[in-house]
């Protein structure tokens, strides 16, 4: 689970140190459960509403299956889950992206949908860690995408890893 916050800064499942930007809050569950497509795994998001942006993170332990899938394939495995869940939303692959996350490469897909009559972006990234494997989704306005996009690279730079 998340653990107290340090000057913006939480620690996620005990090993994943996130800088929480100033604007942004941590959101409590009735403002999650719209954006937990993993219900199963624990769960710790952000939001700004004035920069129409939520970013969520959850992860799992996976025993065998981490021994023989690295971040790309979970990656891979993951977008028709995705599409599929957000079809309804008009959902539309963009592409698969590498991003890195405090010196971890993180693999994943960009993607857009309609909500609510408004355009929307969204990325969806997996990243593993001995066994664990985190999920990070993030969900911006189209027509804020640059703006949100400086912001959300600030946090990636700023994601540290507190064990080895």
């Amino acid at each position: 689970m998340a653990t107290g916050e340090q000057k913006g800064r939480f620690l996620l499942n005990d090993e994943l140190s996130i800088q929480v930007p100033e604007g942004f809050h941590v959101m409590d569950e009735s403002e999650v459960s719209a954006f937990k497509l993993f219900r199963e795994a624990p769960n710790w998001s952000i939001s700004n509403s004035n920069q129409h942006m939520v970013l969520t993170v959850s992860w799992k332990k996976s025993g065998f299956a981490a021994l023989l899938l690295g971040a790309k394939d979970v990656a891979q495995k993951m977008e028709p889950q995705v599409r599929k869940a957000m079809e309804q939303y008009g959902y539309a692959l963009e592409g698969f992206v590498t991003e890195e996350l405090g010196g971890r490469k993180a693999e994943g897909f960009a993607y857009s949908y309609r909500a609510k009559d408004i355009d929307m972006v969204g990325e969806t990234l997996s990243v593993k860690k001995g066994k664990t494997f985190c999920y990070i989704h993030c969900y911006m306005r189209e027509s804020m995408r640059e703006e949100s996009r400086k912001i959300l690279d600030e946090i990636f730079r700023a994601v540290r890893w507190e064990k080895g």
